[in-house]
């Protein structure tokens, strides 16, 4: 396998594979297309059967959908399946996300963990970014998922010495 440290001062950067990759932007693409569909369905019941049922429902529908973007994307939630990650020595961790970048202090960064319920890494938080409190480093990395978990647990323990 190749070294993939930097010099100093450089950030190493490992990025999923390209299903992974394809995967979580046909996700957010997919998602937001389903959400506008689903309101533009709505806005013809409503307009054409304006009951209290459909209204209400039509109504939560909507909240619904404004809840999910705005955790989505304000609330930081969208990075917690990244499909690049960048660790820059000594400052922190740069997840990359469909239409997010978020940077992570490594003072913030609280250990990396195998994950029981998806295969890979989770890394935790100490404190959150807005929601996100965790992200996962998916199997989907290849072989740059253990070398981006070992980097992290590096970082942290430089930051604790």
């Amino acid at each position: 396998m190749q070294d993939l440290r930097q010099p100093n001062g450089q950030a190493q950067i490992f990025r999923a594979g390209h299903f992974w990759n394809s995967n979580v932007c046909a996700a957010a693409i997919g998602g937001a297309g389903a959400g506008v569909l689903m309101l533009v369905v709505m806005t013809i019941v409503v307009s054409e059967n304006p009951t209290r049922g459909n209204v209400l429902f039509a109504a939560g529908l909507a909240i619904v959908l404004i809840a999910s973007a705005i955790c989505l994307l304000p609330g930081n939630l969208i990075a917690a399946y990244p499909y690049a990650v960048s660790v820059e020595e000594g400052k922190g961790v740069e997840l990359r996300a469909p239409l997010k970048t978020i940077f992570i202090p490594i003072e913030d960064v609280g250990d990396v963990r195998t994950s029981y319920l998806q295969p890979g890494y989770v890394v935790r938080l100490k404190t959150r970014h807005r929601l996100l409190m965790s992200f996962l480093i998916p199997s989907f990395f290849g072989d740059q998922a253990e070398p981006l978990a070992n980097v992290i647990r590096e970082e942290i323990q430089r930051r604790g010495s």
